[in-house]
């Protein structure tokens, strides 16, 4: 399984205006391709403005399938250029992760997702990729919610990342606060990352998207 996104930051002019944009693009992506796409904005995060569209695919040949469908749809294309008035240009780049452990429930309503991305060291692929699925599956014990761990299929090479989905604000809280007081889990990853993702200021980073309704 795979999770594709694309990412696009506001310029911040007419921002209803570029909401209702970003909405209609979803919604005429979703109707096109058939896949459920998810539309979300960065929340408490570096990157103000920045918005998410995602969804999650079993296969490359269902996005190559999507795509083909999207790149002759006339009405879409001009939509998308469309996008131009809103969205700050350079801006936009898609992502491609592969799902290593961790399915989306289609029965949990999700409000919020939480990131930590992560890159592993050269030479430490093996063990970045047994420690990740470790350190999600503790998480997930520790919290009571479902969290996923995925790897760059382009991009930063060695890139991976854990997602958590939260159903409220309050869930997003209480999970935090609940992994940041569990002494037991911060010295696994005191004891047990070091040498296996890159440390250096800035490597690794948290982020929170809120879903915007489609």
């Amino acid at each position: 399984m795979y999770l594709f996104s694309r990412q696009a930051r506001l310029s911040g002019a007419r921002f209803r205006d570029s909401i209702a944009w970003a909405i209609e693009a979803s919604q005429r992506v979703s109707q096109t391709t058939g896949l459920e796409l998810g539309l979300w904005s960065r929340m408490f995060s570096p990157g103000v403005g920045t918005l998410v569209w995602a969804t999650f695919v079993p296969d490359l040949a269902t996005m190559e399938a999507a795509n083909d469908k999207l790149m002759v749809d006339d009405g879409i294309n001009a939509l998308f250029e469309r996008g131009n008035d809103f969205v700050i240009p350079g801006s936009m780049d898609d992502a491609l992760a592969t799902v290593i452990s961790g399915t989306p429930d289609p029965n949990r309503q999700i409000e919020y997702v939480a990131i930590v991305q992560a890159t592993m060291c050269s030479g430490k692929l093996a063990d970045g990729i047994s420690l990740g699925v470790e350190i999600s599956q503790r998480a997930e014990k520790i919290t009571g919610v479902p969290s996923m761990f995925v790897a760059d299929a382009t991009g930063n090479y060695g890139a991976v990342a854990w997602l958590t989905g939260l159903t409220d604000v309050a869930e997003l809280e209480r999970a935090q606060v609940a992994l940041n007081s569990d002494a037991s889990f911060i010295e696994f990853l005191d004891k047990k990352i070091k040498g296996v993702y890159n440390d250096l200021p800035g490597s690794a980073v948290q982020l929170i998207y809120r879903r915007i309704p489609t």
